[in-house]
């Protein structure tokens, strides 16, 4: 994973997630959009653990290649 592909990941894992807690502020439990905006959140999270893990996993494949 090259480093630009990881920080553009990042920011669009970012601006789900932040957008979608301040939605949740706003809406009202129990409504569709609730909901939506619920999943949308859980899929920030996960893409944003899946950019994290994958960088880690790049640079320790990195490190132990140079060494």
């Amino acid at each position: 994973m090259t480093s630009q592909i990881g920080r553009v990941a990042l920011g669009w894992a970012t601006f789900l997630v932040l957008a979608s807690v301040v939605l949740l502020f706003t809406l009202t439990p129990g409504t569709p959009e609730f909901v939506v905006t619920l999943f949308t959140l859980c899929l920030g999270l996960l893409l944003g653990l899946i950019v994290v893990a994958a960088v880690l996993l790049t640079r320790r494949r990195e490190k132990r290649e140079g060494s």
